[in-house]
């Protein structure tokens, strides 16, 4: 009965030490909550955990590039719970360099499509945290009012 709980335990730390990464699915609800030289915008970027555990992720640490320019790096509001194999929105908050930003507007309302591409880690576990790295790399169609 010992061994038998032994080699549970090893199981579940073995799965959990190393979650499979977080498929990017959208990017949604843009909200701009401050206006200044670097304004932050606040999103909810959805994800899928294909883990079939939970997890609480928190200090992440994500570079936005658009049309392969760095324009800023989003981190999260505060700690958030994630469902196992289940899809969720995480609100992040994006600190937006507007150096960047600007050339990428004239390309963006040319051509209604963006290319966008996430890299970075987010920390996520249960009592103990490790790095999750978020790559995505993909382009985004935009819905631009005409």
């Amino acid at each position: 009965m010992r061994y038998y709980i032994a080699a549970i335990l090893i199981l579940f730390f073995t799965a959990c030490a190393n979650p499979r990464q977080l498929e990017y699915q959208d990017v949604k609800n843009f909200r701009l909550l401050e206006l200044s030289l670097q304004p932050t915008v606040g999103m909810d970027v959805q994800f899928y955990n294909p883990n079939t555990f939970g997890m609480t992720m928190k200090d992440a640490n994500i570079d936005l590039y658009l049309n392969g320019k760095l324009v800023g790096k989003a981190t999260l509001a505060e700690s958030y719970q994630v469902p196992g194999l289940d899809t969720f929105l995480l609100p992040v908050n994006l600190k937006a360099d507007l150096q960047q930003v600007l050339p990428n507007a004239l390309a963006i309302l040319a051509n209604n499509k963006i290319d966008v591409e996430l890299k970075g880690y987010v920390k996520a576990g249960r009592g103990v945290f490790i790095n999750v790295p978020i790559n995505y790399k993909g382009t985004q169609e935009l819905n631009v009012i005409n």
